[in-house]
């Protein structure tokens, strides 16, 4: 049977919340185990790293940047790349822009080994549009790899927009 392994990039404001839901629903959400990815080792997020590898997830960082990460006590057992490579959805919380620096860097070359990626909704143009309830039927799996969940704002409005004049 195949492990289902969520990854998560970036330990903001979108991505810690996340990482540390994934990690209090993992059982109930089916999850066998949750990674994330940690790009600068600041001292300022130690506490935040350990609280979320306290909870069960696994950190994943760059090669090159493991021992800035060593300095801070901070261990990972997962280099970038084979976090990504293992796993079967890839989330993507980093600032605008990033994502699809990742997609291109990273994301595009393990298209084949992981179901799908998913990018915030500052990243447009990164895959299909996604607002929940509104366009469930649009995605196709095995075929829609990339998918963009619209903003906050939009996903509210539109839904709103739904149960008020169209339902």
């Amino acid at each position: 049977m195949e492990r289902k392994i969520v990854h998560v990039v970036g330990t903001g404001t979108i991505g810690e919340p996340l990482i540390g839901l994934l990690c209090d629903y993992q059982a109930q959400l089916g999850i066998d185990e949750i990674t994330f990815h940690k790009n600068s080792a600041l001292k300022l997020d130690k506490s935040k790293v350990i609280d979320l590898l306290k909870r069960g997830a696994r950190l994943a960082v760059d090669k090159e940047k493991n021992s800035q990460f060593k300095k801070l006590k901070i261990d990972s057992d997962l280099e970038t790349e084979r976090a990504i490579e293992r796993a079967s959805v890839v989330i993507d919380c980093t600032p605008k822009g990033i994502g699809h620096d990742n997609k291109v860097k990273f994301y595009e070359k393990f298209s084949d080994s992981v179901k799908g990626f998913i990018a915030q909704g500052s990243e447009d143009g990164f895959g299909k549009k996604y607002a929940r309830g509104i366009n469930d039927s649009s995605l196709v799996q095995g075929q829609d790899k990339f998918v963009q969940v619209v903003s906050c704002n939009t996903h509210n409005l539109s839904t709103i927009v739904n149960t008020l004049a169209l339902d």
